[in-house]
């Protein structure tokens, strides 16, 4: 008999390299470059309201993070850097909400740094902020393989054994700072058709109104 097994992965964001932030000696360059910001009107500088009484630690902690990446300038800080910051801050508890006021806020002065080092492009180059914040979170995947097996049982059995193998495969090929995990077998179905054909139905689930609607929003956006 065949069996269609419905598995879920997890992709899952790991500590980043960056341990110590807080140890990092900012460059004279970039405190200097920190505090013209600081000192801008906010009319140039629209999204930093409300951010003053912490801004400045933000902005350095920022420049720790992109010197510990390699920047030693103004215009070495990149978008790379603004993201993996974020992601390093979120891996330390800090909420999605703040990070995309955060997010406003580090893009204005990476694009000051830029300006600064006598760049005339925009270092997001047309990227959207609020869609690689999706990314933070965790990453989950449903599977559906079919399993050939004498019983339910037999079947739940070997596709355990498939996922684990299908997660170390996934893993080799993974980005170094991402985990796959494998989060067990969701369902079991029978494939009842005897051959496998146009047509053939080989996995049904019901669905309540709320998983229909996510589901929805998710290919609508496709």
């Amino acid at each position: 008999m065949w069996f269609a097994v419905s598995l879920l992965f997890r992709n899952r964001r790991i500590e980043p390299e960056v341990r110590d932030l807080e140890g990092i000696e900012v460059t004279k360059e970039l405190l200097s470059a920190v505090q013209e910001f600081l000192s801008m009107p906010f009319q140039q500088r629209p999204h930093f309201r409300g951010w003053a009484w912490e801004g400045e630690r933000l902005l350095q902690n920022f420049c720790r993070y992109a010197i510990a990446k390699g920047a030693g300038e103004k215009g070495d800080c990149r978008y790379e850097h603004l993201l993996g910051f974020l992601e390093h801050r979120h891996l330390h508890g800090i909420p999605k909400e703040q990070l995309k006021g955060e997010a406003k806020v580090l893009a204005e002065f990476l694009r000051f740094l830029w300006e600064r080092a006598g760049k005339s492009e925009d270092p997001l180059k047309g990227e959207d902020l609020d869609e690689d914040l999706g990314w933070l979170d965790d990453w989950y995947e449903e599977s559906i393989i079919l399993v050939q097996a004498d019983d339910e049982k037999v079947a739940r059995q070997k596709a355990e054994v498939m996922g684990e193998r299908i997660t170390t495969e996934y893993q080799r090929e993974a980005n170094p700072d991402t985990r796959w995990e494998f989060m067990g077998v969701l369902k079991v179905y029978e494939v009842l058709d005897e051959t496998l054909q146009d047509g053939t139905e080989v996995f049904a689930r019901f669905l309540t109104a709320k998983e229909a609607r996510q589901l929805m929003r998710v290919y609508k956006r496709r």
